[in-house]
């Protein structure tokens, strides 16, 4: 997006105007990488669970993409606060700003920025969806390499050698 660092117009109208059309057009990119990032996210869930290794390579060049193109976002998002505040507009948040400017000729921003803030809530679930999937695969070949380790004979963790019959103490009965 990179927001404009040319001085927004004068007049009342043209200047709640052209603050509408930047905070517009920012959500419209933002909305854009959350979609992306939501489709990208499901993908890799679905190739974690198929155990394809080389379509999760190819989808983590996506993600990180996406990751920069976000990071780019929320520098265009500060630069876009702090004009806002410089021109006495509330420099907070984009739900302040959108609140203020909006007039409706951009359509709705509030919906749009409450839109915004649920697809966030939801890659967050699918992120945190992902890193449990990705825990559970983890502790599944730790279990699979401590039965091949063990030749398939489970060993209590705890216990002294030979100490099988003592009643399953955590730490050994002289302590």
């Amino acid at each position: 997006m990179t927001v404009s660092t040319l001085t927004p117009p004068n007049s009342e109208m043209q200047d709640t105007m052209y603050w509408e059309n930047q905070t517009a057009d920012f959500l419209r990119q933002l909305s854009d990488v959350q979609r992306s990032l939501m489709q990208v996210l499901s993908d890799k869930r679905a190739q974690m669970v198929a155990s394809d290794v080389q379509a999760m390579e190819t989808t983590q060049v996506r993600e990180q993409e996406l990751v920069d193109r976000l990071t780019l976002l929320r520098e265009d998002r500060q630069e876009l606060l702090r004009q806002a505040a410089e021109q006495g507009l509330p420099g907070d948040s984009i739900r302040s700003l959108a609140s203020v400017v909006n007039s409706g000729k951009q359509g709705d921003l509030n919906i749009v920025v409450k839109d915004a803030t649920n697809k966030m809530r939801h890659i967050q679930n699918e992120t945190l969806t992902n890193f449990v999937l990705a825990q559970q695969t983890v502790l599944h070949l730790s279990q699979i390499l401590q039965i091949i380790a063990s030749g398939g004979k489970i060993e209590p963790t705890y216990e002294k050698e030979n100490s099988a019959n003592q009643g399953g103490t955590l730490v050994d009965q002289q302590a």
